[in-house]
């Protein structure tokens, strides 16, 4: 039986694909299995990877396209490992990775997942900056519902198996921000364990980073609504906190786009941050920033970036 089972659902990324299963046979740790559902791909996904299924490198399961919470939940219940580590099919594993979350895990069995930093990187190859991921360490329940900078990625994260079966498995009436919720429901429970090494690359695609921005509102919205709903004695102050450190994370994400629709949008999601808690700062200075052109805006947005990583580093639990 595997130790670790590596969980890679698809959608029409046939060549991609092939690239992140490649990066988990290049592991230091052997004794893993990779799971691939594909989610119903017509690009010839299932071809591509017929010569890993053939040499019995990878168990592979079709399936009519469901979304991407269905296809990691048939993953899982396909699954024979003790931990569950996640991979999304246009991404890569450093070769350490399974080596290091097993090792944590053996060392921390009382952690409900560990994760770790990641670089992304982009098309030609070349990486972006490291992302520090390590506020998503402890008990940080429930912060973590204000906390929008810098998230965890899926590829750095393993889950030991029988916290899912305590927590349950991804919320499938989610398209998006599924993950998000799963992360929640397992810090409501357990503590989270980190290690400050990037260990996984996250690919950009740059064709769909702005209309990303656009849409992940309604998203984070229902993240937030069905959070609020479970637990009932977060207090309505924390809860416009949290709406209000939403929106102030959106508005920034925009303020570098250089389109008169991304500013507009940017300033409306700086009225909601005010609106939600005027006494968060970041709305009143990411509306007065919209302002500007789009120059001063960067300037102004690499500035307050680097602030934020210096006081989130300062003072951790209160982001």
């Amino acid at each position: 039986m595997p130790i670790v089972s590596v969980i890679i659902p698809t959608y029409n990324r046939g060549d991609l694909v092939v690239e992140a299963v490649t990066s988990v046979l290049h592991q230091t740790f052997s004794n893993y299995e990779i799971v691939v559902v594909d989610d119903g791909s017509t690009d010839g996904t299932a071809e591509n990877l017929s010569s890993f299924v053939q040499k019995g490198l990878i168990r592979y399961f079709y399936q009519v396209n469901q979304g991407l919470a269905r296809a990691r939940n048939r993953a899982i219940a396909e699954s024979k490992g003790e931990i569950i580590s996640f991979l999304d099919s246009d991404d890569l594993l450093e070769p350490e990775l399974l080596q290091t979350q097993v090792e944590y895990l053996n060392r921390h069995p009382d952690v409900g997942l560990v994760n770790t930093g990641f670089c992304k990187f982009h098309k030609d190859g070349s990486d972006s900056e490291f992302r520090d991921t390590s506020w998503f360490s402890g008990w940080i329940y429930p912060q973590i519902l204000t906390y929008w900078f810098t998230l965890m990625a899926i590829d750095t994260v393993a889950v030991p198996r029988q916290v899912l079966d305590d927590v349950g498995m991804f919320d499938e009436h989610f398209k998006k921000a599924e993950d998000l919720d799963l992360w929640r429901r397992i810090a409501r429970k357990y503590p989270f364990g980190h290690v400050a090494r990037s260990l996984a690359r996250v690919r950009i695609h740059e064709e769909s980073l702005s209309f990303d921005k656009t849409e992940v509102e309604r998203y984070f919205l229902k993240y937030l609504d069905k959070a609020f709903f479970e637990d009932g004695n977060l207090s309505q102050v924390f809860r416009r906190r949290a709406y209000s450190r939403l929106y102030s994370n959106l508005a920034y994400n925009l303020l570098g786009e250089e389109t008169k629709s991304h500013i507009l949008l940017a300033r409306s999601y700086s009225k909601k941050t005010i609106m939600y808690f005027p006494f968060n700062p970041n709305g009143f200075a990411a509306y007065l920033f919209s302002f500007f052109g789009n120059n001063v805006r960067k300037f102004g947005l690499q500035a307050w970036r680097k602030a934020r990583s210096v006081y989130m580093s300062r003072n951790k639990m209160r982001w």
